[in-house]
Order: C-alpha cells, then sequence, then structure tokens
C-alpha cells in the first residue's frame, strides 16, 4: 500500500498544472529527493510522500510565514540519557568506594566453647554471619550492575537522541499546521529554504514554470533558472 501510495503522489507530482484552480498557474517548483515543493500565483503546494501525515497539503500564499531550515530533535531522550549516565556514575562510585562485606557484625564465640551444647550454637551463629556477608555482597554487586545498566539506557537514549535529529524544511503556516518537509545533504547545496522564501513573498519576481527551461521528468532545473 505504500508504494501504490508514493507512485500515485509521484504520478500527481508530474501533474501539477491539474490541481490549478481557474487563472492559477505555477510560479517556481523545487524538487527535493524527498518532497517537491510548487508555488503558484495563489497557493504553495508541497508534496511528501514519506512522512506520517498528509502526502499532500496547499496553503494559501498570504497565510505563509517564514521559510527556514531547522533541525528536528528529541531533548527528552537526550535529558534521560544525561540523568541515567549520572545515576550510573554515583552507583558505580558507590559500589567500587563503600565495602559492604564490612558492614557484617562480628562476634567473638570464645567463651562459649566450655559450655555444653556450644558447637551448635556457634555453628548456628557462624552461619548467620555468612549469610548476612553473603547477602552484602550481592547487595554490593547488584549496586554495581545498577550502575552498568544506568550506564548502557543512558548510552541507548543518547544514541536514540542521535538518530532522531534530522534537517527539515519548515515552511511557517498562519492559522495551521506548519508545513514540515524532510531534506537531505544534497538538497541543502541549492538553498531550498532561500529559493522558496523569494518566490513565495509578494511582488516575488519568480518566472512562470512554463517559460523556464525543464530538465527530466518536465521539472525546472533550479541551477538553469537560477
Amino acid at each position: 500500500m505504500a508504494g501504490r501510495r508514493t507512485e500515485r503522489i509521484d504520478e500527481w507530482r508530474e501533474r501539477v498544472d491539474e490541481l490549478c484552480y481557474d487563472g492559477e498557474h505555477v510560479e517556481r517548483r523545487v524538487d527535493l529527493e524527498c518532497a517537491t515543493v510548487v508555488v503558484t500565483t495563489q497557493r504553495v503546494l508541497a508534496f511528501v510522500p514519506t512522512t506520517a501525515g498528509p502526502a499532500f497539503r496547499h496553503v494559501d500564499r498570504p497565510n505563509v510565514g517564514t521559510v527556514s531550515l531547522e533541525t528536528s530533535q528529541r531533548l527528552a531522550a537526550l535529558c534521560a540519557g544525561i540523568v541515567a549516565a549520572f545515576a550510573g556514575v554515583a552507583t558505580l562510585e558507590t559500589a567500587t568506594s563503600v565495602d559492604f562485606a564490612s558492614f557484617a557484625p562480628s562476634v567473638s564465640l570464645d567463651g562459649l566453647a566450655p559450655l555444653p551444647g556450644s558447637d551448635l550454637v556457634v555453628g548456628l551463629v557462624e552461619a548467620v554471619l555468612t549469610a548476612i556477608e553473603t547477602v552484602l555482597v550481592a547487595l554490593e554487586w547488584s549496586i554495581l550492575l545498577v550502575g552498568v545498566a544506568a550506564f548502557v539506557v543512558a548510552l541507548g537514549l543518547i544514541a536514540y537522541y542521535a538518530r532522531s535529529r534530522a534537517r527539515l524544511l519548515v515552511v511557517r503556516v498562519s492559522g495551521d499546521d506548519d508545513l514540515e518537509i524532510p531534506v537531505t545533504g544534497s538538497d541543502l547545496e541549492s538553498d531550498p529554504a532561500v529559493t522558496l522564501e523569494a518566490a513565495i513573498r509578494p511582488g516575488s519576481d519568480s518566472t512562470p514554470a512554463c517559460e523556464e527551461p525543464l530538465g527530466e521528468h518536465g521539472r525546472v532545473d533550479l541551477e538553469e533558472s537560477g
């Protein structure tokens, strides 16, 4: 289904003129790797088949504000990663600097030797002390493992934050959701934000697309059209 959806949008991208109202015509077209933005005499049309939202949106030009390149990032993941890293450091410092086995109580049993049944009492007390020492050692290792786990979680959150960063071409829209269009490094070479900003603002000197030289598949060659 996703493939058919993308194919259908690609067909409409090649037939933008069919979407124009009476008297409306295309002034500027910017083809990006994952999207196409078209500026007409009345509207801004955006074809973005790779996003989870609508694959096509249009906005009246008077409702369009600025156009800018921005970086999308999930700061909550970064903050959580930093907190987890600090927790890991504190936990590991506690586990390595404190000898939990030293908290086990020590009891002198020398005075019980002459008494009847002392062997049983001594064995019982030693078993209890050994159990306490084992619990304390296990607690120390548990704290150490918690520290390591906190570091692993921190690394995972920071890696997720790094992967979630994305460059977006953002078209501000008055009274509606902004247009957020993903861009790649190759898209940035043609500076699409400047091109669209110049085409959208009132009184722009954009040349109608029908008068500009067309590239492959009938698309406007931005480098040739300036």
